[in-house]
C-alpha cells in the first residue's frame, strides 16, 4: 500500500544557528533520551581522548551529579535551550586555559543570560568546521529536512563569513552578527549581512525568559538590558547596520523591544526591526509592534514548550505560548510579510513544525498549511520537497 505524500516548496529557515549545528552534527544528541541511565550509557561510550560534546539535553527530564559526570570521558553537555551547559572536571581542564571567564561563571544564571552571545559563540568555536563539513551538513538539511535557505543568527567571525562566501553555500546561508562581533567587522561585510542580533531575555528551559508571571518554582526571568541601554543600542544600530533582530521570549521583553523601536520611529528611523520568538507577546504589545512595522520571526515547533515545560509554566502561560491565532486573526500579522517562521534547529525541518502547526497543544497555536507555507517556504530552490504525510502525525 502506497503511503500518502505531501509536497511543499523548500524552506527558508528564518532563524537557525547553522555554523553551531554544523559543528554539533557529529556530537551526541540527547533530545529523545528521556531516561538518565540511557543517557549515561551513551555518554560512557564517547572517546576517552580529547573533548566530547553532547547537546539537546532537557534538564526537566533528569540531572547529573558531578560524580556521575566525572565517571565519563571528557564531555561538555549543552542544554536543549542552548542557554547553558554542564561539563565534567576532565572537560574543564581542557577548556579553562583558553576560556577562563566562561568556565568560571557558567553556573551563574544571571551571568549566562548577560553573556548568552558569548556562550553560543563558545559552542561554535570549540567544534571543528571546514567547508566540506558545512556543505555536507547543508546537504543533509536540504535532502532530509527540506531546508534550502538558512539565516544563521550568530556569525562567529569575519573568517566564517568569508569561508561561506567562497563556498557553494554563498546563495543559501546568510548571517546576522551579535552586537560585539558586528562592531569588529569590516564595513564591506557589515553591508552584506542582515544586521545585529541581540538577546533581550533568556529561555524557558533555563527559566530566564522575562515573563510577567513567575515560574512555578517562584523564580523570575531576566531582562538583559535596561530600557535606556536597549534604546541606545537601537539608535546606534540605526547608524551602522542594515537591521536589528532581538531574541525576545517573554511579554516583558517584547514590550521593552517595542518601546525601544517606538523611540527609533519617533526619530524618523526606518531601520528594520525583527522580534525573534515572541512566544508570550500580548495583544496590546503585538498591535503596537505591527503599527511600528516590526516583523515577528517565530517557531511553530516551540508550541511544544506547552508540553515539555509543564513543570515550570502555569496553565495560563502554557495557553499563551505561540499565540498565532491572536496575531493573525485579531492583530492582522500576515505570514510571509510581517510574520516569518524558522526552526532554531529545535528540531530542523518541516515535519515537526507542520505537526505542531496543524495539531498544536492548544487551539490558539494552530496554523493552516497555507499560512505555514507562506511564512516558511521559498521558491528559490525551484523544486518541491516531498515527504510521507504520516510523518507529521508521529
Amino acid at each position: 500500500m502506497l503511503k500518502p505524500k505531501l509536497a511543499i516548496p523548500y524552506l527558508h529557515d528564518h532563524h537557525n544557528h547553522f555554523t553551531l549545528y554544523a559543528g554539533m552534527n557529529g556530537s551526541l544528541c540527547l533530545k529523545e533520551v528521556r531516561d538518565k541511565d540511557k543517557a549515561l550509557e551513551l555518554l560512557k561510550k564517547l572517546p576517552d581522548c580529547g573533548l566530547n560534546t553532547a547537546y539537546a539535553w532537557n534538564s526537566g527530564f533528569y540531572t547529573f551529579t558531578q560524580s556521575e559526570l566525572n565517571s565519563l570521558p571528557p564531555v561538555l553537555i549543552v542544554n536543549l535551550s542552548l542557554h547553558g551547559f554542564i561539563l565534567n572536571d576532565a572537560a574543564k581542564r581542557i577548556l579553562e586555559p583558553q576560556y577562563p571567564e566562561i568556565i568560571n561563571n557558567f553556573e551563574n544564571s544571571e551571568w549566562r543570560e548577560a553573556h548568552v552571545n558569548e556562550l553560543l559563540l563558545f559552542f561554535v568555536r570549540i567544534m571543528p568546521h571546514s567547508v566540506e563539513s558545512m556543505c555536507a551538513f547543508a546537504e543533509d538539511l536540504r535532502a532530509k529536512y527540506g531546508i534550502y535557505e538558512i539565516e544563521d543568527m550568530l556569525m562567529p567571525s569575519a573568517e566564517m563569513f568569508e569561508m561561506i562566501q567562497n563556498s557553494p553555500l554563498r546563495e543559501r546561508v546568510s548571517f546576522w552578527a551579535d552586537y560585539e562581533t558586528f562592531k569588529t567587522l569590516p564595513e564591506g561585510i557589515r553591508r552584506q549581512i542582515h544586521g545585529v542580533k541581540l538577546f533581550a531575555d533568556g529561555a524557558n528551559g533555563s527559566k530566564t525568559s522575562a515573563i510577567s508571571e513567575p515560574f512555578l518554582d517562584g523564580s523570575t526571568g531576566v531582562l538583559n538590558y535596561t530600557e535606556k541601554r536597549l534604546t541606545e543600542i537601537f539608535e546606534e544600530c540605526a547608524e551602522i547596520s542594515n537591521g536589528i533582530a532581538v531574541h525576545t521570549l517573554g511579554d516583558l521583553a517584547s514590550k521593552q523591544v517595542v518601546d525601544a523601536a517606538e523611540v527609533l520611529r519617533r526619530h524618523n528611523s526606518d531601520l528594520p526591526v525583527r522580534i525573534e520568538h515572541a512566544q508570550f507577546i500580548d495583544e496590546p504589545t503585538a498591535r503596537r509592534a505591527r503599527d511600528l512595522g516590526i516583523v515577528l520571526s517565530m517557531q511553530p515547533n516551540f508550541s511544544e514548550d506547552s508540553v515539555i515545560y509543564r513543570d515550570r509554566l502555569s496553565e495560563r502561560l502554557l495557553r499563551a505560548n505561540n499565540p498565532f491565532r491572536m496575531l493573525i486573526d485579531k492583530v492582522g500579522f500576515k505570514p510571509g510579510a510581517d510574520l516569518l517562521f524558522g526552526s532554531d534547529g529545535m528540531p530542523h525541518g518541516i515535519r515537526f513544525a507542520l505537526s505542531q502547526a496543524l495539531f498544536p497543544p492548544y487551539p490558539g497555536q494552530k496554523l493552516t498549511l497555507s499560512e505555514l507555507v507562506s511564512g516558511y517556504c521559498t521558491e528559490k530552490c525551484g523544486e518541491l520537497f516531498e515527504f510521507d504525510a504520516e510523518e507529521v502525525l508521529q
